[in-house]
C-alpha cells in the first residue's frame, strides 16, 4: 500500500507542470492579426469572436505571438469554473451577470464569462443566449468538395412541395408547446424527445436512436434515413427540441424557440416517409442548446472522430414569428473556415424557385452569429447554415413564447406560414443534395417469384440481367426517360442506345411478357 500511495504521488508531481504551462489567452483580431494567420502559425485557436479569439498557449507559442506583433492578454479562468460566452441584447444590463460568474472580458457583443453548471438555470431565465466554450482546438474546414448535383425528378420536387401543410405544421406546434416545459433537465423535455422518436419512427425512418450526453440532461433524438447509393455521405436537417424561459424550468412553453425549428425537422419527415435517398438523410432534435449548445457540440464532436462525412447540416431556429410585411426569413452561413456559401445560395435557389419565402443572405466571418447548433458543426470544420426569423419575436425566452394570433405582435408564434414556406425549400434543398427518388417495386402475390433478377442490384456494370423467359427489357432512368432496351439472361454494360456511358443513379428495370409484367431497380454508383 505505501509503494502505490508513493507512485501516484509521483504521477501528480510530473504532471502538474505540463498542465500548467499551457494558459489561456485572449488575441484581439484585426487586418493585422487575422484567425487565419493564428492557424497557419499552429496556435490552439480554440474560439472565435468578432473582435477576439481564445488561444491555449505556452512559453514558446507564446514567442510566436509575440513576433506577430498580436495584442494578447491572460485569462485566468477561476478553478471548477467553466467558460461561457454570452449573448447580450440591446439595452441588457451586463452588470447582472455578475451575480452568476466572473466577467473575465467582453466585446460589443457579448461576455465572455466564468461560471458554473449551477448557474445556468438562472442565466436560461434572462434574454440572453448560451455557448460553451470547451477549450478543444477549432478544427480546420475540411474542405469537401461540393457535392455534385443529382438528377431528381422535377414533378417529384413539386410533389414534395405540395405535401408541406400550414395545418401540420401548426398542429406539431401546438402539440410541442403542449409539452408545457422542455427545459432540458426535465422529464417533460425527455418525454418531447420519446415523443420525436415516435413519430420518427411512424414516418419511416430506417434506424432511429436517443444519444445521451450528460446523464441530468435530455437525450438528443436522431432519424435516419439511410443512402441507398452511398450511405456514408450524410446531409442533416436539424433543430434543438428544448427551450427556456423567464419560469424556466417549471414553465417553458417554447412555441417559436423552438418549436418552430423542431417542428422544420419532423414535417420534412413526414413529407420523406415514402422517399428513398442516394445519400443518407439524418433527422435530429438536439437537447442542451439552451445551456450553451451541448447536445450538438457533442454530436458534432464524436462525428469529427468517427471521421463521418457530413456534408451538410440545415439548422431551424426560431422560424414562425414575422409580423405582415416584416417576414422576411434569415439565412446564415460562414463565409471562411468552411466555406458556407454553396449551401446558403442553393437554399435561397430554392425558396425563390418553389416558395414565397422571402430571403436575406447573410455570410458572416468567424466568431458572428454562433449562437445556435450550426456553430458545434462549424467548430468541428462541417458545412451549416442556421435558418431563422428576421422579425425577432419579443417573447423571447419568456413564458409568452406561444403561439397566438396571425400576425399579433406580443406572441411567440404569429406566423406558422412563414414556417411553412422555410420548410418547403429545406424539403426541396434536402431532396436535390441528398437525390430523393419515390420508393420502387412492385407488389406480388403470396408465394410469386420475380420474372427479372439483375445482379448486381447495386454497384458498377455490367450487370447480369437473369430471367426465365427470353425477352426485351426496357431501362429507364429517375426521370422515365426510357435509357436503353437489352435481351434478357444478358449483360448490360451501363450504356445507352448511343453506347455512351449512363450516369450514377437509379434505374427501373422492366420486363414485358404479355399479359404479366415484372420489374426491378437498380442502382448505379460512382
Amino acid at each position: 500500500m505505501r509503494k502505490t500511495i508513493i507512485v501516484l504521488s509521483f504521477c501528480f508531481t510530473i504532471a502538474l507542470p505540463l498542465i500548467a504551462k499551457e494558459t489561456l489567452f485572449k488575441v484581439t483580431t484585426d487586418q493585422n492579426t487575422t484567425v487565419e494567420q493564428l492557424v497557419r502559425l499552429n496556435l490552439k485557436v480554440v474560439a472565435w469572436f468578432e473582435q477576439f479569439c481564445l488561444v491555449q498557449a505556452d512559453e514558446d507559442e507564446l514567442i510566436r505571438l509575440n513576433r506577430l506583433g498580436a495584442s494578447f492578454q491572460k485569462l485566468d479562468l477561476p478553478e471548477g469554473k467553466e467558460l461561457f460566452y454570452v449573448w447580450t441584447a440591446p439595452g441588457f444590463d451586463r452588470q447582472r451577470l455578475a451575480q452568476f460568474g466572473t466577467p473575465l472580458t467582453e466585446d460589443k457583443n457579448g461576455v465572455l464569462l466564468a461560471t458554473t453548471e449551477s448557474n445556468l438555470l438562472y442565466l436560461n431565465r434572462l434574454p440572453v443566449q448560451l455557448r460553451r466554450i470547451s477549450l478543444a482546438p477549432a478544427k480546420p474546414s475540411l474542405n469537401l468538395p461540393i457535392p455534385p448535383r443529382v438528377m431528381v425528378s422535377e414533378s417529384l420536387l413539386l410533389e414534395l412541395v405540395s405535401r408541406v401543410s400550414a395545418d401540420s405544421v401548426l398542429a406539431s406546434i401546438q402539440r410541442l408547446q403542449d409539452f408545457y416545459t422542455r427545459y432540458s433537465t426535465t422529464d417533460s423535455c425527455r418525454s418531447a424527445v420519446n415523443w420525436m422518436r415516435e413519430k420518427l419512427i411512424a414516418y419511416g425512418c430506417d434506424s432511429t436512436a436517443l444519444e445521451t450526453f450528460f446523464p441530468d440532461y435530455a437525450p438528443n433524438c436522431i432519424g435516419v434515413k439511410k443512402g441507398k447509393v452511398n450511405p456514408n455521405q450524410i446531409y442533416i436537417i436539424c433543430g434543438h427540441i428544448d427551450n427556456t424561459s423567464d419560469y424556466a424550468p417549471e414553465r417553458c412553453p417554447g412555441s417559436d424557440d423552438n418549436a418552430s425549428g423542431t417542428t422544420a425537422v419532423l414535417e420534412a419527415a413526414r413529407v420523406f416517409q415514402d422517399i428513398e435517398f442516394a445519400y443518407s438523410v439524418y433527422f435530429i432534435g438536439f437537447s442542451g442548446e439552451e445551456q450553451g449548445l451541448y447536445g450538438s457540440e457533442y454530436y458534432a464532436q464524436q462525428a469529427h472522430l468517427r471521421g463521418e462525412s457530413i456534408v451538410a447540416v440545415l439548422n431551424f431556429d426560431m422560424i414562425s414569428y414575422g409580423r405582415e410585411n416584416r417576414d422576411s426569413f434569415n439565412v446564415i452561413g460562414r463565409n471562411i473556415s468552411p466555406d458556407c456559401a454553396w449551401l446558403v445560395d442553393s437554399f435561397i435557389a430554392n425558396a425563390q424557385t418553389y416558395t414565397t419565402l422571402k430571403t436575406r443572405r447573410r455570410l458572416v466571418n468567424p466568431g458572428q452569429q454562433e449562437n445556435s447548433d450550426h456553430a458545434s458543426f462549424w467548430h468541428e470544420g462541417y458545412v451549416a447554415f442556421c435558418g431563422i426569423e428576421r422579425d425577432f419575436t419579443p417573447m423571447y425566452h419568456t413564458i409568452g413564447d406561444t403561439i397566438g394570433p396571425l400576425y399579433f405582435r406580443y406572441c411567440g408564434t404569429n406566423n406558422w406560414f412563414l414556417a411553412t414556406e422555410a420548410i418547403k425549400a429545406a424539403v426541396v434543398t434536402v431532396a436535390k443534395l441528398a437525390g430523393a427518388s419515390i420508393q420502387t417495386g412492385i407488389a406480388e402475390k403470396p408465394g410469386a417469384i420475380s420474372r427479372l433478377a439483375v445482379s448486381p442490384s447495386v454497384g458498377k456494370p455490367p450487370f447480369h440481367l437473369v430471367s426465365p423467359f427470353s425477352a426485351e427489357v426496357e431501362v429507364f432512368d429517375a426521370l422515365g426517360k426510357k435509357v436503353k432496351s437489352v435481351n434478357a439472361a444478358c449483360f448490360w454494360d451501363g450504356k445507352d442506345q448511343k453506347g455512351a456511358q449512363v450516369k450514377p443513379g437509379v434505374y427501373l428495370l422492366r420486363w414485358k411478357d404479355a399479359p404479366s409484367a415484372s420489374a426491378t431497380k437498380l442502382i448505379i454508383t460512382p
